[in-house]
């Protein structure tokens, strides 16, 4: 416990205070009571001297001019802005509690809101808040934030930020002013930029060379000797082509193979935004720190970074003994020449496998049977052959003449442990179309040329690296300066490249190395962050390599690639060039996307108002029309007979009852009064609107009933009201076939004589549906069973627009049916999905994979695939009409 002193538990400076606070405050209350007592006193008097005093005050701080928003300030003669209550700040709140724990003058405390003004310096502010101390009066500066120097925190980290995310002032003005945070000038944060951006520099060679110390390790510690393997590979800041190649800066990164961690980078600008200035000005440049540094073209920076970083580390004493680059530049022969001959290459087998697979879609314009999914076949097997074969150079070459044989049939060079054909050479291909070997001679001709031209480097394709590194480094480094902006003007570029390298090599965490190296606090939150995003990287990293990962992604890809070209397929041609110019008239017909038959919907019945309900129709056929409808629930009835617009077939009439005479009705010789069919469905409606949660409950209404219903009712436009009304359906033949299995017969007449020994008026609708009661009410059925024989009102009508879908497409396959090419199961499944004939042969026509793409195309859950995966209807259906388009 802190030991009492005489004066009590105050120091000695804390009492001199604390007696000075309470003669001012006395002297207050003095000065309040007179001007209360005498309001004659003049205040003029006291203004004059405040205000002198005010233009005296040699206290308020001069800030950096680079940190003071000029523009926001319209009162001339003044930078301090008395509109200080507008928009939003960015405060440090201890920093701003301190400034207003006291006055500077009289120590008494200060209130936020007796502030006058406020001077914007970027995100930084001073406030000036006016004592309230009647004998004081002074003018305090606040400030709201940290400052190192003259310069601001906040404006520093700004920058740092800016660099981080990869945007500019721009982006940063334009998220700030959406917050309604004032903006910061563009010359505060290139000055910020470039105190921070040394900072990140300085951080990225210190994190180099730790990774070039820790390459050197682990080489030691792998190889048994200090020769580094690196991977080079070049980025620049602008898009172009061979065509157009003209970036203003390009830059290149040298990569450990053990570390994986970038161990040198080099940056080549070709212009300096002040030198260029200078010189349209026709004047000396100022004295700046100019990054421009490469005068030749573009194509030529990667082998003159890839040299001088070798260069330099040759100089260092270290060696370089193999470089992994690609194929796309002469890096290796200049390096050879500039540098040592005994230096070797590595090629990178993405670029190897990217090189061989842009060769093969150059042959697919020439050669109709080079179809993509014949090109995935061949890169399939190359991908086997380069892992299987490292350090075999022999093994690559036969491997290669085996390639360019196998997919035609020949296997005179292939083995037993990989090529199943050499034992069974009927065997069907598994990858290839219709399962058969390629035909096209001349295609075997190019091909095998290639494998030529490939098996002349056989010892290098035995021995492959990878610059996938370097290529993820790059992609780093386009976040961090987007290709559609300049940075390369000034140092901006460098500083972005710099922090690329950190962020590769130490990960987020060098935020707060930047922070230290300013002499800024690291930040907590920025800690917290940094922190919690490399611990999500080392996860996703760490999943990444997993064989479950490697398996999905190539799952996923997959899917990806058949979705486009089912697609591309279905659309026909979109986007080619110059595809409008063309004289033929362009393929706009489009075949519908896939219809798959609906699953099955089921509907609670707790709660529910069971309505039982019956048709008698003009035929069996569910397109026949309704000529009595009946419905009842308990005592209450409904009954109508409706008059067809279509015959009634003899064989209805004589289980009816009913016949049409002279535009009449009769029911067994009876004249009965009819409603049309719009306004009988209305009165059924009425009927059913008096309850609520309506299911409709009939025999052998999933096959007959609801078609015929539902076909009533989409010609009277009255299915949305059935939605509105009816929950869903209650077939009562699937219901006793579930309760009582073993009967013989499951007729509505057969149940009523075998469960209640009654017979009656069967085909009546009204007597069927009160016996149709009866039978529901005195035979016992659990909720479960009731449950299985329900199907909800959605379902029925998904079911029938299915049906109909069928009845549509069906008659144009009958000619595959009549050619056994498929059966009448196959052919209504092709019907049902969307499919017809013309549908067929355009998809055969666009692509000769378009029958496989179209009848293999998922459902959105990928549960279903639109006709079917069998190869051997596949086959069938596809030479079918691959001879039909050749004849």
């Amino acid at each position: 416990m802190t030991r009492w002193k005489r004066q009590g538990f105050f120091s000695r400076k804390k009492a001199l205070q604390y007696q000075k606070n309470s003669l001012l405050l006395s002297s207050r209350r003095k000065a309040e009571q007179i001007a209360e007592e005498h309001g004659f006193s003049s205040s003029s008097e006291r203004a004059v001297e405040q205000t002198e005093q005010e233009q005296s005050d040699s206290d308020i701080p001069e800030p950096d001019s680079g940190d003071i928003n000029v523009s926001l300030n319209d009162i001339p003669n003044s930078r301090y802005d008395v509109s200080w209550r507008e928009g939003r700040q960015v405060v440090e709140l201890g920093v701003l509690a301190d400034g207003l724990a006291g006055c500077a003058k009289c120590c008494i405390p200060l209130h936020l809101t007796h502030t006058v003004d406020i001077l914007h310096c970027g995100l930084g502010a001073f406030l000036r808040v006016m004592c309230q101390n009647t004998t004081c009066k002074h003018k305090n500066i606040v400030p709201t934030g940290k400052r190192h120097g003259r310069i601001w925190d906040a404006n520093t980290k700004l920058a740092a930020g800016m660099i981080h995310t990869g945007i500019g002032p721009a982006q940063v003005n334009g998220l700030l002013t959406a917050l309604n945070i004032p903006p910061v000038s563009t010359r505060t944060l290139q000055a910020r930029q470039n105190e921070t951006g040394l900072a990140v520099e300085s951080v990225a060679e210190e994190s180099m060379q730790e990774c070039l110390e820790e390459e050197i390790q682990e080489t030691v510690r792998n190889e048994g000797n200090e020769d580094l393997t690196v991977s080079v590979d070049a980025g620049w800041q602008k898009r172009g082509s061979g065509r157009s190649f003209d970036s203003l800066s390009g830059h290149c990164s040298m990569i450990g193979a053990q570390t994986g961690k970038v161990l040198d980078c080099e940056v080549r600008i070709k212009s300096c935004r002040i030198c260029e200035h200078a010189k349209r000005e026709k004047n000396q440049p100022k004295d700046h720190n100019c990054r421009q540094n490469w005068q030749g073209s573009s194509k030529s920076m990667e082998q003159d970074m890839v040299i001088s970083m070798v260069k330099k580390k040759l100089e260092k004493g270290i060696n370089i003994s193999t470089v992994i680059c690609d194929e796309d530049t002469t890096t290796m022969s200049r390096l050879r020449q500039n540098v040592s001959h005994s230096i070797t290459k590595m090629s990178d087998k993405n670029h190897i496998k990217k090189n061989f697979t842009s060769t093969l879609y150059s042959l697919k314009t020439k050669h109709k049977s080079l179809t993509t999914r014949v090109i995935r076949y061949f890169l399939k097997c190359f991908n086997y052959l380069l892992a299987q074969n490292k350090e075999n150079p022999s093994g690559i070459e036969q491997g290669l003449d085996a390639l360019g044989k196998h997919p035609f049939g020949n296997h005179s060079s292939c083995d037993k442990t990989w090529c199943a054909h050499v034992d069974d050479p009927t065997k069907k291909y598994s990858s290839l179309p219709y399962g058969k070997p390629l035909q096209d001679e001349k295609l075997q001709e190019e091909v095998m040329s290639i494998f030529s031209r490939l098996k002349q480097n056989s010892s290098n394709l035995s021995r492959l690296g990878s610059t996938q590194g370097n290529e993820s480094f790059n992609k780093s480094v386009s976040l961090k300066a987007p290709k559609n902006h300049h940075f390369s003007g000034s140092g901006s570029l460098n500083y972005r490249l710099a922090a690329s390298v950190a962020e590769k090599n130490s990960g987020q965490k060098y935020l707060v190395e930047v922070n230290k190296k300013i002499g800024l606090s690291p930040g907590k939150h920025t800690k917290k962050l940094c922190y919690l995003r490399e611990s999500q990287s080392r996860k996703r990293r760490a999943i990444a390599r997993t064989r479950e990962a490697k398996r999905r992604r190539i799952e996923l890809k997959a899917k990806k690639c058949q979705g486009t070209a089912t697609r591309e397929i279905r659309e026909g041609p979109t986007y080619e060039s110059g595809i409008d110019l063309c004289t033929e008239k362009p393929d706009y017909i489009q075949i519908p996307p896939p219809s798959f038959k609906p699953e099955l919907e089921t509907v609670p019945i707790c709660d529910q108002t069971l309505v039982f309900f019956d048709l008698e129709t003009t035929g069996l056929a569910r397109t026949s029309h309704i000529t009595q409808l009946a419905a009842v629930h308990g005592n209450e009835t409904f009954s109508t007979y409706v008059m067809p617009d279509i015959p009634i077939t003899p064989s209805a009439s004589d289980i009816t009852g009913l016949e049409v005479r002279n535009g009449i009705l009769y029911h067994h010789g009876k004249k009965v009064n009819t409603l049309s069919i719009s306004v009988a469905l209305d009165s059924f409606f009425s009927f059913l609107e008096k309850f609520s949660n309506v299911i409709l409950v009939g025999h052998n209404i999933k096959t007959f009933d609801c078609p015929v219903l539902l076909e009533a009712l989409e010609s009277c436009k009255m299915i949305p009201k059935l939605t509105e009304t009816v929950k869903g359906f209650l077939d009562t033949r699937i219901l006793f076939k579930t309760v009582h299995p073993n009967l013989h017969s499951y007729s509505q007449q057969s149940l009523a004589k075998t469960l209640l020994n009654m017979s009656y008026n069967a085909h009546d609708a009204l007597d069927d549906v009160l016996m149709l009661q009866s039978l529901v009410n005195k035979v016992e059925f659990s909720e479960i069973d009731h449950n299985c024989s329900t199907f909800s009102c959605q379902y029925a009508c998904d079911i029938f627009n299915y049906q109909k879908l069928i009845h549509k497409n069906l008659p144009s396959l009958q000619c595959l049916i009549d050619q056994n090419v498929i059966s009448l199961g196959m052919a209504k499944k092709i019907a049902g999905s969307g499919l017809d004939f013309s549908c067929l042969n355009l998809a055969c026509k666009r692509n000769q994979d378009g029958i496989y793409a179209l009848f293999t195309e998922k459902s959105l859950n990928c549960k279903f695939v639109r006709v079917t995966n069998s190869k051997r209807i596949l086959d069938s259906v596809n030479e079918f009409f691959m001879s039909l388009n050749e004849s």
